[in-house]
């Protein structure tokens, strides 16, 4: 077995983690509108700011053991814009159409067993799942590629590069504008990925920004060419 492999492993089980973490804020969004609006104000503040004290109850029960700051505030972020879209987002009738597959042993359309389609593509035997979830690159090549979108490619251009330049600190400041942004044009986050980009972006900045602007690039390039 290659060293690559536990690695391959193990960022998939963490991405699990995250993505269920994601699942949890925004089923508690749906349910308790409350809860939403207290995880809302954590948009662009750090843990100790004042607004963000009704957010610790919420969400210190959710985060890993031994959870050190850097990963703490990627959750509280990643959870204030899960919180922060639009209404219509957190419709009942998808977690009833959700929960009555479950009962029946289907699955829902777009989600499978915890992992998103991108993470598996069709064609990928489970021995050889793809490392990474759909990045906060890709979602915003998919939003300019989108029907009817209202999201420029030169717009979205700069704003993939802006955030790629982005310190620790820069990135969770930024990236509140740039999903309203892909939320308008009703693409989905791949909020379990931007979860674990977050936590990795002070130690993996470099790479993590690779990816984006690469996938950015990929999705786009129809459009670029037209």
């Amino acid at each position: 077995m290659t060293p690559q492999a536990p690695d391959a492993s193990r960022r998939q089980t963490t991405h699990a983690s995250y993505a269920a973490f994601a699942l949890d804020i925004e089923r508690l969004c749906r349910a308790d509108p409350g809860a939403r609006g207290a995880l809302r104000v954590g948009l662009r503040r750090d843990l100790d700011h004042r607004r963000v004290h009704a957010m610790h109850r919420l969400l210190t029960p959710r985060l890993p053991e031994e959870c050190d700051d850097r990963t703490a505030q990627a959750h509280y972020t990643v959870a204030a814009l899960i919180a922060a879209q639009p209404r219509h987002a957190f419709a009942p009738d998808q977690e009833d159409d959700e929960d009555a597959a479950d009962e029946q042993g289907q699955e829902v359309p777009g989600r499978s067993g915890g992992q998103d389609e991108a993470a598996a593509p069709p064609d990928h035997t489970p021995s050889e799942r793809a490392p990474y979830g759909t990045s906060f690159g890709a979602a915003l090549g998919q939003a300019v590629m989108a029907k009817g979108a209202s999201m420029r490619l030169s717009a979205a251009e700069s704003r993939v590069n802006l955030l790629t330049r982005q310190s620790p600190r820069g990135i969770h400041l930024h990236l509140p504008s740039a999903v309203n942004q892909v939320r308008a044009t009703d693409t989905a986050v791949d909020w379990g990925q931007l979860l674990a980009d977050l936590v990795n972006w002070p130690t993996h900045a470099g790479q993590i920004s690779r990816r984006w602007l690469q996938d950015f690039y990929r999705i786009t390039a129809v459009a670029d060419q037209d």
